[in-house]
């Protein structure tokens, strides 16, 4: 049995939280936070103008960076499920399929959604200036994107791999060095937006190249083989993935729609009203999925073993974690709404009271919303696609739109509500599925 074997099968699940999650949440965090902090200092150094564009951008560069997520997240449960069997080989064909799939695909749907980007953006509602920005920010990203996007790929096998605390020091090592960039960039030679997404490439990139170097070496449990048929990696990385994927891909989908809604109705101040709140979920997400991504290796290890009660103890500890994590975000939110907005824009009075409001209310979001993310993680890690599908789709497409289109009648107060409201409905439906789900099991 290998090191990472006995460190996934024999290790109390307490102790096996501790030592992998807690890690996992804070590299995820660190790992995710460049793109908040790159929008600080956005707004901070280049304007409400330029700030707005990253924001009208993000979403396209994030559908991007969603394909590359999907293989790494579809692949490691795969991986994890054939090393909990002992089917080393097929692991690693698996494992060199997804890096070579991952690279190839993302750069094909970054190049193609630069190229629609301008008649996007301007379908938007955006003017000659905002798509200029949104064009500069998207297209310094687009260059680097067949190294920066294995980033999140290989960060994923790192911890398949047992090296969750190397996980968690490059992904600190990667913010760190994107910080310094972007500086370097904004503040020290006062150039645009787009050497803020240059100097962000730029520091995922040096990380990626270090990330790959024990797989090159093979150091790891898992490592490159010549491929020859792959039809059928191929087709379950896609659809363990694919939760994963709508989920992130038809999220942007949405706040491309809810950006359209706020540019129409509050113009570039509602944009970024909205941006502020999604950079700051650009940094409580992260801190969920990195503690359930850490341990989903763990839960699938177990689960491909055969024991699926050590595999459910471990769940719940992740599920107690994301509940406590969301409650003091929204704590954090509602109290110093004004302190967190000021941040990342400066703002006359007016438009200040507006976001404090906007924040407060969206805020609420988090009360509820770890019971969706929680059942969608879980169904991931056990291989119940099909349940993580159908919450991905209406957590992320169909109850947003559902929502947006009773809401926006109310103006830009009625918008505020989408992001509560869609929570609330997620939550009931992840409750009914697993209800149902456990009923199923007790008939068999």
């Amino acid at each position: 049995m290998t090191a990472e074997h006995k460190f996934f099968l024999e290790t109390n699940p307490s102790k096996l939280f501790f030592k992998a999650a807690i890690p996992g949440a804070i590299g995820m965090i660190a790992s995710n936070i460049y793109f908040s902090v790159e929008m600080l200092l956005i707004g901070r150094f280049l304007g409400q103008t330029s700030f707005a564009g990253g924001n009208l951008a993000n979403p396209l560069l994030l559908i991007a960076y969603a394909v590359a997520d999907m293989i790494a997240v579809g692949s490691s449960i795969g991986i994890s499920l054939r090393l909990g069997k002992g089917q080393k080989e097929d692991a690693n064909k698996m494992f060199t399929t997804a890096v070579l799939s991952s690279s190839i695909l993302s750069t094909l749907t970054a190049v193609l959604l630069l190229a629609a980007g301008p008649f996007l953006f301007r379908l938007m509602g955006a003017d000659e200036a905002l798509t200029k920005e949104a064009i500069s920010y998207l297209g310094s990203y687009t260059i680097f994107i067949p190294v920066t996007c294995l980033v999140f790929v290989f960060d994923n096998y790192l911890r398949i791999c047992g090296w969750v605390r190397f996980s968690m020091v490059m992904n600190i090592v990667m913010a760190i060095l994107c910080l310094s960039f972007e500086l370097l960039f904004l503040c020290a030679f006062k150039l645009g937006i787009g050497y803020a997404a240059l100097g962000t490439s730029l520091g995922m990139s040096i990380t990626c190249i270090i990330c790959m170097i024990p797989f090159i070496k093979g150091k790891m449990a898992l490592r490159f083989v010549r491929l020859k048929e792959i039809r059928e990696s191929i087709t379950e990385i896609f659809t363990q993935g694919l939760p994963n994927f709508l989920n992130n891909t038809s999220g942007r989908i949405t706040s491309v729609l809810m950006n359209t809604l706020l540019l129409r109705l509050g113009g570039d101040t509602a944009v970024s009203i909205f941006g502020v709140f999604m950079n700051i979920d650009g940094i409580i997400v992260p801190g969920m999925y990195g503690v359930f991504d850490s341990l989903q290796p763990a839960i699938g290890y177990n689960w491909g073993a055969g024991r699926k009660d050590r595999a459910s103890k471990i769940a719940l500890r992740c599920v107690l974690a994301l509940a406590i994590m969301c409650l003091i975000f929204t704590a954090i939110l509602e109290f110093f709404p004004s302190q967190i907005f000021s941040l990342f824009l400066s703002v006359d009075e007016n438009e200040l009271i507006i976001a404090v409001h906007a924040i407060q209310i969206m805020a609420l979001t988090y009360l509820v919303r770890w019971i969706s993310y929680s059942g969608q993680s879980y169904a991931s890690a056990i291989g119940k696609s099909g349940e993580a599908t159908l919450l991905s789709i209406c957590n992320a497409f169909l109850f947003p739109i559902l929502m947006m289109f009773i809401l926006s009648g109310q103006g830009l107060e009625g918008l505020w509500y989408v992001t509560p409201s869609v929570a609330v409905l997620s939550a009931i439906a992840a409750l009914i599925i697993y209800v149902m789900r456990i009923r199923g099991l007790t008939e068999k």
